[in-house]
């Protein structure tokens, strides 16, 4: 069964609280598709563009968030990149995914950073903190009270298909934050219903998730308000406008170089695979433009 991905964003009715559920596993499963990601590598792209998800639902002002969680050992990095309005992509380098294969990585994890940007491109905020942890949601929570001051319960989990190693069964979290005026005997109560939460696998019957089964669970004894309902999706927004504008950036020594070659340039996106062939006529162009505004 293919059901629709989601994102329920509600806060308590009376209790200061907000709680996030996302289904992101049709998405998840197209950005492994693009990159031929698999099993593990399929997993942790997944983990860590939920966990963006889950920053970018609080973000105050439009602008991008993006993830990165650094490692050392089979992979160096995944980034995870996302808006309010819940448009996500994520990506591993590619030759880490080709030599990981199937197999599941050596990691350490190193850091947990988070940079937000408004509409313009414009960096507004960037945190970073040791990831000692080594799941992607307990790294979240760890940033979420370090460097936002907020208490939180987080659980990300992607699932790999056991009969198709390019599939992931579900990837799917949740996530409760407590604002600042929530009482402590609610707060324990919360702590109490989180601990007691069945594994999230239990969600997942007849080939689908039950995202609404885990949010009744875990409002616990609690009214809550569905503030906002939307469909995350995987987009990329590279294009050759773009990345001329990138190269446009680059010293005059390096364009000159570029634009003497007689085979177009190739750049291939590092989150969706799409390769861009651009003509030494068009880094000609750049030159000139730019000789033009001296």
């Amino acid at each position: 069964m293919n059901q629709k991905d989601r994102i329920i964003r509600a806060t308590g009715a009376k209790a200061p609280m907000r709680l996030v559920v996302i289904d992101l596993t049709q998405a998840a499963n197209e950005m492994s598709k693009r990159l031929d990601a698999k099993a593990y590598s399929a997993k942790l792209l997944a983990e860590t563009a939920i966990a963006s998800l889950f920053l970018s639902s609080s973000l105050k002002f439009r602008g991008t968030i993006s993830t990165f969680f650094k490692f050392s050992g089979d992979i160096s990095q995944i980034q995870a990149d996302s808006t309010p309005e819940g448009i996500v992509r994520a990506t591993i380098p590619h030759h880490e995914i080709v030599k990981m294969n199937q197999f599941e990585p050596a990691l350490l994890p190193q850091s947990f950073e988070v940079i937000k940007t408004n509409d313009e491109g414009k960096r507004m905020q960037q945190s970073i903190i040791d990831a000692v942890q080594g799941t992607v949601s307990q790294n979240l929570a760890s940033y979420l009270l370090q460097s936002e001051q907020v208490r939180s319960a987080v659980g990300i989990e992607a699932k790999i298909n056991k009969e198709d190693s390019t599939k992931l069964e579900y990837a799917i979290g949740f996530m409760v934050e407590a604002y600042p005026d929530l009482s402590e005997k609610d707060l324990s109560i919360m702590e109490q219903v989180v601990l007691t939460l069945p594994p999230l696998h239990s969600f997942y019957k007849d080939g689908a998730f039950d995202l609404d089964g885990l949010l009744d669970i875990l409002r616990g004894p609690y009214e809550i308000e569905i503030i906002k309902e939307i469909e995350p999706r995987f987009h990329c927004p590279c294009s050759e406008e773009r990345l001329l504008k990138s190269l446009s950036t680059l010293p005059e020594k390096d364009l000159k170089e570029l634009s003497s070659e007689t085979k177009p340039l190739e750049i291939i996106c590092d989150f969706c695979r799409t390769a861009y062939h651009i003509a030494p006529e068009k880094i000609k162009n750049i030159l000139t433009e730019r000789k033009g505004l001296n």
